[in-house]
């Protein structure tokens, strides 16, 4: 039985979701820009996507276990504070090590949004309503993707990269203030683990989770098949807009019908779970993207054209969200009493092989997209493997 909750406070856990992610997505049409303005390389440019990742994956392994604990509406408003603050010290920044260490920071301020709100849903849901509450949270949060890169894109024409972070800032003070006057705390006293705050329990915790199988088996199959989606994130740009010569307008357009295509899989995964099962629409989702990772290789033997590597892309990135519902759902499903730190190890590993993604990508430079396409195929193929490794309950 869900406790009460109205739909406002409902969209909110979905855009806290998807804040962090937002800060990746808005400023990569100016990456190439970024690049010139701070006197860098391309492989350092990429680096504070990977910097922001891996905060984003160390804040939820410290902010997961501790809203068990505390509570989660408390954690929440602090990660948002911290966030507003490096996105405004971001848009002043001169150096691309600060910066680095900027996006570090604010990777662990938005790591609250993406544990909590699914921390939150699992306090508030169970069972079938569960799967349809996260598969409208997922929605919520491939919508930021279709806007991100427009918006970006037109700043970036009018104006520079450094406006986008102001942009987050503002869009931090406006969430954290709708937190704190309209949403309550999810997890009651009574629910809340009693132990202590100390190390050893917090290892304990995850020690329980590493032995559930199942639970394992759906963490690492998100984690390789999005690490594809971040790999596209960290090449993308400068695969269509260097090697194609798509125009940064342009960019933002594909980027955002990529990003719709998620929005409407992670719809559309909950629909399809209810009729066939959780299972069984995962798999569909799976394939279909490994499809499009076969297709985008087979591109690089053609002859370069853009409307050859378009539908592939799409099929790769749309994937996402009915993956991430799918096996979000699967992994939650039996948690309730550890939501936070269940939460927080999805995100870790999913952000932190993300983030290993994007220096990989810049490794190869930009003359051409072959090691794209090969690292895409392969975390497809990966993540496949391991989902066949599935125990039937």
């Amino acid at each position: 039985m869900a406790k009460k909750v109205n739909t406002f406070q409902l969209f909110l856990f979905g855009v806290i979701s998807a804040f962090a992610p937002l800060a990746m997505d808005l400023y990569l049409p100016g990456l190439p820009e970024l690049q010139r303005d701070l006197n860098t390389s391309a492989s350092l440019a990429q680096l504070t996507i990977t910097a922001s990742l891996i905060g984003i994956g160390l804040g939820q392994v410290v902010i997961g276990p501790l809203s068990d604990r505390v509570g989660r509406r408390k954690p929440l408003l602090v990660g948002i504070l911290v966030f507003t603050v490096s996105s405004l010290a971001i848009a002043t920044t001169d150096s691309i090590g600060v910066m680095i260490g900027l996006r570090l920071l604010q990777g662990l301020g938005g790591a609250t949004g993406i544990v909590l709100s699914l921390a939150m849903l699992t306090d508030l849901f169970s069972g079938r309503e569960l799967t349809k509450q996260i598969s409208i949270n997922q929605t919520i949060n491939g919508i930021f993707p279709v806007l991100a890169p427009v918006f970006g894109g037109v700043i970036v024409a009018i104006s520079d990269w450094r406006v986008t972070f102001v942009l987050l800032a503002v869009l931090g003070i406006v969430l954290g203030i709708s937190i704190f006057l309209t949403t309550p705390e999810t997890l009651p006293m009574e629910e809340r683990r009693t132990a202590d705050l100390g190390s050893d329990s917090v290892i304990a915790g995850f020690k329980h989770l590493f032995k559930e199988h199942n639970f394992m088996v759906y963490t690492l199959t998100q984690a390789f098949l999005t690490a594809s989606l971040f790999a596209y994130i960290a090449g993308s740009t400068f695969m269509l807009e260097s090697i194609f010569g798509l125009s940064t307008v342009a960019f933002g357009g594909v980027y955002a019908i990529n990003g719709l295509g998620i929005a409407i899989t992670a719809g559309l995964s909950g629909r399809l779970a209810l009729k066939y099962g959780e299972k069984t629409a995962l798999k569909v989702f799976i394939y279909i993207g490994l499809l499009g990772s076969i297709a985008l290789l087979g591109t690089t033997l053609l002859e370069k054209s853009i409307w050859l590597v378009l539908p592939p892309l799409f099929l790769i990135v749309a994937t996402i969200g009915g993956i991430i519902a799918m096996t979000t759902t699967l992994a939650m499903q039996d948690q309730k009493a550890r939501a936070g730190s269940a939460s927080a190890l999805l995100g870790l590993f999913r952000y932190t092989l993300g983030g290993v993604m994007s220096p990989l990508v810049g490794l190869f430079g930009n003359a051409t997209y072959l090691p794209l396409a090969i690292i895409i195929l392969t975390l497809q193929l990966l993540g496949l493997i391991i989902f066949t490794q599935v125990k039937s309950s």
